[in-house]
């Protein structure tokens, strides 16, 4: 699909410049354009936007331009241009200007991802040539966006991790974030407080949690608490937090040599023969064996 990244990124004569054109790339699968900021698609211009999807993920603070393909995607805002017909717009893609993905999928790659019906629901109006949508999106497409944007790996490692998240994105967009699955706003601020309360936990395994207090944190009740978080991470948050402190006990005493007492208290037991009870019912021996 050469001629289509031509198309999109353009070429290096062009208004992208040679400089820019390394932040875009082609990916095989899902088979896309995906560049590190957005592509503008203004109303006249010499280009030629063949038939696709273009998307724009915003997930940061960030000026909002003119004249974009989002339109002004803003600040955590999700932009989707669908084309069913060919369509004239400016050859230009900004590149590192602000926290923000672009993805650009020809209909051929749409159609061999088995979406084409999915894609051209979107056309609610059959006389319609393109399709232009702004709304925030999801606190999982954001997350999705910007480990893009910065991969935590390098090589081989990154373009497979580039690939898993642009299908995931492409997914969300003709099935979630466009309304075809019904996304409830309160789910997603449900996952983001647990997420939260776990950190909460993670950073200060020192604090005497209850449940009481970590389900207050959620705003949830004490039964919907446990039974939201055990859902969303395979355990109570009793269990998740007692494995946290063992752990980090452990690496304490074989990376730092703490005694075992001072090792207890570092992770908030305030007796070290429960600890050491707890410790050898995870590990199967006593903490003195990791001095």
């Amino acid at each position: 699909m050469r001629d289509f990244y031509e198309q999109i990124v353009g070429l290096p004569q062009d208004d992208i410049g040679s400089a820019q054109r390394g932040a875009a790339q082609w990916l095989d699968y899902p088979g896309c354009v995906f560049v590190k900021g957005e592509f503008r698609a203004d109303a006249e211009g010499p280009a030629i936007a063949a038939p696709g999807l273009f998307i724009s993920v915003g997930f940061d603070e960030a000026d909002t331009g003119r004249g974009t393909l989002t339109r002004s995607i803003g600040e955590r805002r999700m932009g989707v241009m669908a084309v069913r017909e060919s369509l004239a717009v400016k050859r230009s893609v900004r590149c590192g200007e602000r926290p923000a993905i672009g993805l650009a999928l020809p209909e051929a790659s749409i159609d061999q991802l088995g979406l084409g019906a999915a894609f051209r629901a979107l056309f609610k109006d059959e006389g319609s040539g393109a399709v232009i949508v702004s709304r925030p999106a999801s606190a999982r497409v954001r997350a999705v966006a910007a480990e893009m944007f910065s991969p935590p790996v390098a090589g081989n490692a990154a373009r497979l991790l580039l690939s898993a998240h642009a299908a995931e994105i492409v997914v969300h967009v003709l099935f979630g974030e466009c309304g075809r699955i019904a996304v409830d706003p309160a789910t997603d601020l449900q996952r983001i407080r647990l997420q939260s309360v776990k950190e909460r936990m993670d950073a200060d395994l020192a604090y005497p949690w209850s449940i009481d207090e970590l389900a207050r944190n959620a705003g949830l009740s004490r039964r919907s608490f446990n039974q939201k978080f055990q859902i969303a991470y395979g355990e109570s948050a009793i269990d998740y937090l007692r494995a946290r402190r063992l752990d980090t006990a452990r690496a304490l005493l074989i990376h730092q040599r703490l005694s075992v007492t001072e090792a207890a208290y570092r992770v908030g037991y305030t007796h070290p023969a429960n600890f050491a009870t707890a410790f050898r019912r995870r590990f199967g021996h006593s903490p003195s064996r990791c001095q």
